[in-house]
């Protein structure tokens, strides 16, 4: 049976809807404010995507009203697509190139604004002065090379392309398909050919006409080191040395070759045998006694060492192969009780790293003489609790660090470390995920901008928390922060609307406003 709401129930909670609508509201015209007073146009650009109407406006004025501005706006990592897209029209509509390769540079220009600018400054090119004619090609390069850059639009530029550098900035593009990467590798241009046979969208037809279309050593070692390379290139050994350590570093490569290729007379091929998964039990019993003490590490690290041959690198008189030896999860029990004492200090850090070293060891070397080894154990996530509180006791910043990363580490203790002289352990207190909000709120006047970030987006923060950080001074942090505080109150405004009653939505005098931001639980 369906209970309706008494007129008494309902009121209040439609007045304490109005109230927090218009708290909100009223936290979104100071945001607006701050970012029109600020000193850049970050942090207006951060509520530029949320704005409509007057603010909007308002918020386009101070972010491209001088040219200084909008150079600045156009290099920033973190600028909303929506600026940027709004900068590239402007950069068309005033033919400003210098802005286009700005746009262009910036990781974070998407698709959209990207095919407006090759629209502006690449497809119609007007004549001009030399060095216009360079920024132009310059722009054009720039977006080849773009990660946003959409398909269609890379292969318009390849189809238009005039410039060797154009094109070689579609090889290096992660994001060409592959039947374009087979239509540049067509055109035999040869500068491009070692680029074709890197990229990993390459297809094997592709690679095997690069292969018969040059002798040169470098392109080859690419087509025989790539994931797709045909089989029958890899049944020989080739007579290059580039060409023979590319061949044993494909994993496909049958384990014949690879025993052969683990006896060549070069200790690069030989290294890179070592490091092949697909490298026979047979040729690392040969390697783990190679002179090549580089050789001998790259045997080190595998985890699919035989018990033997962890038995011989294990009294290797190299550091550096005990070290990898110790932290291989291939070492068992008995050698790390024996690596646990090496008089080295780096292989005793190394066993710290161990994945299943025992606690016995930890306490062990949980008391070392060497801060670095010590510092190891308390980096690990998990620690007997006699362990934790002896390295508690410590006084090494690199230990306290670990410490205060911790997740069992007190909330007392963790307190103390906020305060310490050290940046690097009050950083890894703010990291610690499971850091209470009170011993977080007094990092939030730390002197450094990273660790006010790292602060603000802590989970332990509520909302009101991290609109009190909203008068933040320094430049790129409050842009990172207005962002999140517009993002929440845009949304908090949307499920207000969305639960709001129809005499709720008549009292707005905004319909828009649910488009504004920031947060949701500030304190009034």
């Amino acid at each position: 049976m369906t209970i309706f709401p008494r007129p008494a129930e309902a009121e209040p909670c439609a007045a304490n809807a109005a109230r927090e609508g218009a708290r909100l509201r009223r936290h979104w015209r100071e945001l607006v404010r701050l970012a029109l007073d600020a000193s850049d146009v970050f942090t207006s650009a951060m509520l530029y995507p949320h704005a409509t109407s007057a603010d909007r406006k308002r918020l386009e004025a101070r972010m491209f009203g001088s040219r200084s501005d909008r150079l600045a706006l156009a290099a920033f990592p973190h600028a909303p697509s929506v600026a940027l897209a709004r900068l590239a029209t402007l950069a068309a509509t005033d033919a400003d190139v210098t802005l286009a390769t700005r746009l262009a540079r910036n990781a974070a220009t998407p698709a959209e604004a990207l095919q407006t600018l090759a629209a502006a400054f690449v497809m119609n090119r007007a004549e001009g002065e030399t060095d216009y004619r360079r920024t132009v090609q310059r722009v054009a390069q720039l977006i080849a090379r773009h990660p946003l850059a959409p398909p269609a639009l890379l292969a318009t530029l390849a189809a238009s392309a005039d410039s060797i550098e154009t094109l070689r900035s579609l090889c290096e593009n992660v994001g060409v398909q592959t039947d374009l990467l087979a239509q540049l590798a067509g055109r035999g241009i040869e500068p491009l050919q070692r680029l074709l046979a890197i990229h990993f969208a390459t297809d094997a037809h592709t690679l095997h006409q690069l292969w018969r279309s040059t002798r040169e050593s470098a392109v080859r070692a690419q087509v025989l080191r790539h994931a797709a390379c045909p089989l029958e290139l890899l049944r020989s050994i080739p007579a290059s040395s580039p060409e023979r350590r590319s061949l044993a570093l494909n994993v496909r490569t049958t384990g014949e070759i690879l025993t052969a290729l683990a006896r060549d007379d070069d200790p690069a091929v030989r290294r890179a045998a070592a490091t092949n998964p697909a490298t026979p039990a047979g040729a690392l019993v040969l390697l783990c006694f190679d002179a090549d003490t580089l050789v001998r590490r790259a045997v080190a690290v595998r985890d699919d060492l035989p018990l033997k041959v962890v038995d011989w690198l294990a009294e290797d008189g190299d550091v550096w192969v005990r070290s990898g030896l110790a932290r291989n999860r291939a070492c068992p029990r008995i050698w790390l009780d024996r690596l646990a004492r090496d008089r080295e200090a780096d292989v005793r850090r190394s066993v710290t790293r161990h994945a299943l070293c025992p606690a016995p060891l930890l306490s062990l070397l949980a008391n070392d003489e060497v801060a670095w080894v010590r510092a190891g154990v308390a980096l690990r996530d998990e620690l007997p609790g006699a362990v934790l509180h002896r390295l508690i006791q410590d006084t090494d910043i690199d230990v306290l660090a670990g410490v205060a990363r911790h997740r069992g580490t007190p909330q007392a203790t963790l307190s103390r470390l906020a305060e310490h002289a050290s940046p690097d352990v009050r950083r890894a207190v703010i990291l610690n995920r499971h850091t209470h909000r009170r011993v977080l709120l007094p990092l939030r006047d730390e002197s450094y901008p990273l660790h006010r970030v790292l602060v603000f987006m802590h989970p332990s923060l509520t909302e009101a928390d991290r609109w009190r950080m909203r008068f933040e001074p320094d430049t790129e942090a409050r842009a990172r922060m207005f962002g999140h505080l517009a993002g929440s109150l845009a949304a908090a405004l949307d499920r207000q609307r969305q639960h709001s009653a129809p005499a709720d939505a008549a009292d707005t005098s905004d319909t828009r406003t649910h488009q504004l931001t920031t947060s949701v639980e500030e304190a009034g």
